[in-house]
């Protein structure tokens, strides 16, 4: 299946030719740090993924891709500048040193780079970002790429594999379950499967590349059986969503207000006013991280087979994975800079490191010994003559002096579609707007909803991927409660 002249992974796996399905696969670590990386995949980088290697076949999650289009078709004038909307749009893999090491890279974003303003190199505060193109506080811009030393030995690659230990072999179903392998594992998987021979059972090899990898993906988000679908082209398979999260506490983080407009004749919620509070909550949904979703709804979404994937990366034994990164793949949690501050679920980004400026020592690459350099590290005692840096956040209206306060602009009021398409109000007429609506007015009704606990905002979430109609099904439920219940 795939080009010779591409990075390829073997695999050895059986099929019952009766059934047309793929029972198991039998595969080295490197296949299964390809899967296990899913789950480090933030939602927006999924669809821009799927939109570029499949253009002619979308790929559907729930709501999901109306979010992204709409920031895709929003002016840079609705965020506080073009790098936000770069953000939304390409947002950082909270793991991508280690992603960068599978064998075959499913996130191609491109990696952090730093950059500095090369006329303040020794000043008492120094700036730096992430981006190209922010401004120093002296008025330049932060350009000066800069070289930051790698202090794990994980990130860096000394072990054998990524996320698993590479020299490992696994059992993986078409069900995305992943096992160890060995031969107790496989005669109670194939039993419990109904076979009690190899009889109905013909091995079949092949080398997979790229395009096999980000057609599993997409089927895993909609499918029961992905490597049956990929492998056998079984065709896709008809979309299997369902959730009901398993909430553990109402914690009471933050509190985000819109106003509602139902269809009293049909029961659905037509839209929402929102202010830029609540449309960045929306929008932090693309810079979300497959396993963080899962972590949230406790691993209870059924969203094609990611809760079957998900549960085997729990459940694997911690001895197979490289250090904690077992852990790390159940919660990698927002990249630093790519979280919303104004958000009522109760999970925060990855806590903004410290970075030192100086000299360093890196290998010369041409010859023989060692040579210095200027270089940032997040470690001071890892470099000569530390100054402090400070990282420019541009999610804020200044990044250099103000903390972030999300991704688009204040003042600003939109209008959120029931499908979670975003339209901006900005120089629209409310008349106008209401006329293509095409609904009578008698029709309309408005009630005022706070989404401000973890249960209200994971029911969002949790339809914003499961339904074509998030709103009413995040919701609506919040209109029917009796009064005083609503009070509390």
């Amino acid at each position: 299946m795939a080009s010779k002249q591409e990075a390829t992974i073997p695999l050895r796996f059986w099929v019952d030719k009766e059934q047309n399905r793929v029972i198991l696969v039998e595969a080295s670590g490197d296949f299964v740090d390809v899967l296990f990386s899913f789950m480090t995949l933030p939602l927006g980088t999924i669809i821009r993924l799927a939109s570029k290697s499949q253009p002619h076949q979308p790929l559907e999650i729930g709501c999901i891709s109306n979010l992204y289009h709409s920031v895709e078709n929003f002016s840079t004038d609705v965020f506080w500048n073009q790098i936000c909307k770069q953000m939304l749009l390409s947002p950082c893999n909270p793991l991508e040193a280690f992603c960068q090491r599978l064998k075959l890279k499913v996130d191609d974003t491109e990696p952090t780079k730093y950059f500095m303003c090369s006329s303040c190199s020794r000043s008492s505060v120094l700036l730096l970002s992430t981006f190209a193109g922010a401004s120093c506080s002296c008025g330049k811009l932060l350009s000066k790429e800069m070289k930051l030393m790698v202090e794990s030995k994980e990130e860096s690659g000394g072990e054998n594999g990524v996320f698993v230990k590479g020299d490992a072999m696994f059992l993986i179903f078409d069900d995305l379950r992943v096992l160890p392998s060995s031969p107790g594992n496989s005669v109670q998987q194939l039993l419990q499967l109904g076979y009690k021979d190899f009889n109905k059972m013909t091995e079949m090899s092949l080398n997979v590349g790229m395009k096999e990898i980000f057609s599993i993906l997409k089927q895993a988000l909609s499918s029961k059986s992905p490597l049956s679908d990929v492998f056998l082209a079984n065709g896709e398979s008809k979309p299997l969503y369902s959730f009901s999260p398993e909430i553990i506490s109402n914690y009471y983080r933050c509190s985000v207000k819109l106003k509602i407009t139902v269809s009293k004749s049909k029961n659905t919620i037509l839209f929402a006013e929102a202010e830029a509070d609540f449309v960045d909550f929306l929008f932090s949904f693309l810079t979300l991280p497959l396993g963080s979703i899962m972590h949230l709804m406790s691993g209870n979404l059924s969203l094609g087979c990611i809760d079957r994937l998900y549960a085997s990366v729990k459940n694997l034994s911690p001895s197979w994975f490289i250090g904690s990164l077992g852990t790390s793949l159940l919660n990698p949690r927002w990249a630093t800079q790519f979280g919303c501050k104004s958000q009522p679920l109760y999970l925060s980004e990855e806590a903004t490191p410290n970075f030192w400026y100086g000299t360093g020592v890196t290998k010369n690459n041409v010859g023989m010994g060692c040579i210095r350099r200027e270089m940032i590290s997040k470690r001071q005692d890892m470099i000569q003559d530390p100054v402090a840096m400070k990282l420019f956040d541009p999610r804020s209206s200044d990044g250099a002096r103000e903390h972030a306060v999300g991704f688009v602009r204040r003042p600003c009021l939109f209008v959120v579609w029931d499908d979670l398409k975003v339209t901006p109000m900005t120089s629209t007429s409310s008349i106008s707007f209401l006329q293509k609506l095409n609904v009578p007015l008698d029709d309309f009704e408005e009630h005022l909803v706070e989404v401000g606990k973890t249960k209200e905002a994971l029911n969002l979430l949790g339809a914003s991927l499961t339904s074509k109609a998030a709103l009413t099904e995040g919701l609506f439920y919040l209109l029917k409660k009796p009064k005083e219940e609503s009070e509390v």
